[in-house]
């Protein structure tokens, strides 16, 4: 019985030391899923701002990195800060990912905010049931996904080349995530 829980110990001691030595970040070795895109929060560098930012990222496969989704800088919410915004949308972007909900990004308007929402088919509006975050004017909302589109096209104009039906445009999150810069590549983690 002694040897077990000594073995335990040992093999616990073992494992921190080797993660301390590596620099290996556990949160970041938990979210990389080996089958799928893992959304999660975790600090990143900020170049504009210098300083590390409350980051909304996805573990990609495919790409064998990490793409950074949103960087949660705004405090424009009363008793909401970017921790606390990255820490509540991160599971929401993971929980519609899992469900099959989140194909694309779109924008639209819940009880008559603007918002960013989770949906499986182009032309599906925005509700309570599918947003993951609200923003603070319309105009943040378009600027959001014309942000999310300018990576689709490799940083090169904001002109929207998917689905648009008024003002609710559409961003295929495959798409967003296959093309997006890994935060490895821009030496930002």
């Amino acid at each position: 019985m002694k040897t077990g829980k000594l073995l335990s110990i040992i093999l616990f001691c073992l494992a921190f030391a080797i993660t301390q030595t590596l620099g290996i970040t556990p949160t970041f070795s938990q979210a990389n899923s080996p089958d799928r895109v893992s959304f999660f929060c975790q600090d990143t560098f900020d170049r504009a701002s210098n300083t590390n930012l409350p980051t909304t990222l996805a573990w990609v496969l495919e790409k064998r990195g990490h793409t950074s989704i949103i960087l949660w800088k705004s405090e424009y919410f009363p008793g909401w800060n970017p921790r606390q915004r990255c820490e509540i949308v991160s599971p929401k972007f993971q929980s519609f990912y899992n469900q099959g909900s989140l194909k694309y990004l779109t924008n639209g308007k819940v009880k008559g905010y603007p918002v960013i929402c989770a949906v499986a088919n182009e032309g599906e509006k925005c509700g309570k049931e599918n947003q993951l975050f609200q923003l603070k004017d319309e105009r943040s909302s378009e600027l959001v996904i014309y942000r999310l589109i300018n990576i689709l096209e490799g940083g090169g104009g904001t002109e929207a080349l998917y689905q648009n039906s008024g003002k609710q445009m559409y961003v295929p999150l495959d798409e967003f995530l296959r093309k997006a810069p890994t935060l490895e590549q821009e030496k930002r983690i």
